[in-house]
Parts: C-alpha cells; sequence; structure tokens
C-alpha cells in the first residue's frame, strides 16, 4: 500500500464505505460524491501506523463504535480499522509528525547520523508549489529526535513539522545526509503518529 498514491488511496476509501454499507454524507448536485477528508495525506513510499480520514454519518443515531469492525470485515488485511469517534480537531490543528525510520545498515550509521541531526544547521533544496527550488534551512525544524538498535540495524525516531502551514519531508534530511555521506544504505519510513498544535494524537 506504500506504493498507492493518495489519490488511489481517497477511491479505495470510497469503494470500502461503500462496500462497508455506511449511511454516509454525499455532496449534492450534477455530480454527488462521497464527503470524506484525510487530516494529513501520506507521501508516496511511506508506511503509516497512524492515519485519520473525516467523514459525515447521515443518521445521528447510528452506532460510530461500529464502523471499525465493519470496515475491517470488507478491507484486505494490509489495511486496519482501530477507532472511530466524533471529531474533536479540524485538520487546521495538525501540527507535527512522527516518523519511525529503519535502516539497512547493520548499525553503522548511528554515529554519523547523530552527528549531523545534531549539526544545528542543515540547509536543503526544496521544491515550492510553483515548481521552483529554493534553498531552505531545516536544521531547527525538528522538534525531537533519537537512535537506536533494532535487530542491529539503526532506527531513527524524529517529530516534523507538518500541516497547512509547514510540512518537512523526512526526506529532505535523508537525501542530504547520503548526499554528505559516501555509503546509501537501504531505508524504510513509518509515520507512526499524527499530533495536535499541543503535542497529542490527533483526533
Amino acid at each position: 500500500m506504500r506504493f498507492i498514491s493518495h489519490l488511489d488511496m481517497t477511491r479505495f476509501m470510497s469503494r470500502l464505505i461503500r462496500r462497508a454499507g455506511l449511511p454516509v454524507w454525499y455532496t449534492e448536485g450534477f455530480n454527488p460524491h462521497l464527503y470524506m477528508t484525510f487530516a494529513l495525506p501520506l507521501s508516496l513510499g511511506f508506511e503509516s501506523d497512524y492515519e485519520v480520514v473525516d467523514i459525515r454519518i447521515l443518521d445521528d443515531d447510528y452506532d460510530i463504535a461500529t464502523i471499525p469492525e465493519k470496515l475491517n470485515a470488507v478491507c484486505p488485511p494490509y489495511i486496519n480499522f482501530f477507532d472511530a469517534a466524533e471529531p474533536v480537531k479540524k485538520a487546521g490543528d495538525v501540527a507535527a509528525a512522527r516518523f519511525s525510520i529503519a535502516f539497512d545498515d547493520s548499525g553503522e550509521i548511528a554515529e554519523d547520523l547523530n552527528a549531523f541531526l545534531n549539526s544545528g544547521s542543515i540547509s536543503v533544496l526544496k521544491k515550492t508549489k510553483k515548481g521552483v527550488e529554493k534553498e531552505i534551512e531545516i536544521g531547527d525544524k525538528i522538534a525531537a529526535f533519537s537512535t537506536s538498535n533494532i535487530d542491529g540495524n539503526t532506527v531513527l525516531d524524529i517529530t516534523l513539522p507538518a500541516g497547512s502551514q509547514e510540512n518537512i519531508n523526512p526526506e529532505l534530511y535523508l537525501n542530504k545526509f547520503f548526499e554528505d555521506n559516501a555509503k546509501y544504505y537501504c531505508y524504510k519510513i513509518n509515520r507512526t503518529a499524527i499530533l495536535d498544535t499541543n503535542g497529542n494524537l490527533f483526533k
């Protein structure tokens, strides 16, 4: 699923909700479509343990606690729904995301990676929405990070700004790190949490 684009994921979710028979609200007009919003679209190639999608149920008396069970009943095994609740925050309250990045490096890069992320200044080129490359400073954007060794390989846990105000992709750091370090190692990025402005799980 990490190779499925956000647009295809939206189509997938729409069909899944129809298969589950949920009484959801559709927009009105000539071309009605399901009202559905993802709190923070996931980058292509990333895995995730925590995603939030907002839908509108027509029946006010509907037991929303049953939604995960009904979706899981018609869902492939590689996607799992674990909770449904009334929304507490708006999408604009998303402020950060936490990632776990596992390297296939036999623990070789932990020291260099820590030194790189602690260096203070990390300048990278980032494309704007207009497609123009602009140099930005991201060394001061890291809210927290730590490295550990799991099964002999380095794992980086890092928290970065996310949302409509500012969104920093962890691959910006990885690309810059490997640009400055001759060796390249395979890695897997997993988003483990979406956080609100208070640092709590976004719900």
